[in-house]
């Protein structure tokens, strides 16, 4: 029988996994870097402190978003004399924001696999184009086209890859012509 992930172990993957988001919230509220990475410790502390009355069954979001939360209310309170507040709605809204999980991963996912279903050639084409320092004249050179059909051919790929994106289904191949493929 395989053996269960002890608290300890669950606790630290979901740190892990919402530190970044619950950081984002409290560096949104408190806008000095060094208060806010000192707030994010203290929050860190406490969950830890507190590990024992973390129940792996709830959300560890709620749980770390409100210690997070009253951590910038104490700071705003000790701090409130020398420092602008945002109103408690906002607080909310940027709590919520927060939390809320990202749609960047997914995006970047859709956008691979939309890359995926381009012919090698716009692959080759796009990669060559997206090095460091390369520019469409360079690639043109390189390729020993124009730069006008490189650039023509380039925005032909980005639009297939906002066609397959906006379809929101990244398993169909993008409808492709390769004329004036360079």
């Amino acid at each position: 029988m395989p053996e269960q992930p002890c608290r300890q172990d669950l606790f630290r993957q979901q740190w892990v996994r919402w530190q970044p988001r619950i950081y984002a919230y409290i560096r949104a509220i408190v806008f000095n870097r060094s208060d806010a990475e000192d707030l994010l410790q203290e929050v860190a502390e406490v969950l830890w402190r507190k590990i024992d009355a973390y129940e792996p069954a709830t959300q560890f979001d709620h749980w770390a978003f409100g210690v997070a939360r009253n951590k910038v209310l104490n700071f705003q309170k000790k701090k409130g004399r020398d420092r602008a507040r945002f109103s408690e709605t906002l607080e909310e809204v940027l709590a919520e924001e927060a939390a809320r999980p990202s749609r960047k991963g997914d995006l970047l996912d859709a956008l691979e696999s939309c890359v995926d279903k381009l012919p090698a050639q716009l692959r080759d084409l796009l990669r060559r184009r997206y090095e460091p320092q390369a520019t469409n004249r360079s690639v043109a050179h390189d390729l020993g086209r124009s730069e006008s059909v490189i650039s023509r051919t380039l925005n032909k790929a980005y639009g297939l890859l906002l066609e397959c994106m906006d379809a929101g289904d990244s398993t169909a191949a993008p409808r492709l012509s390769t004329e004036n493929s360079p």
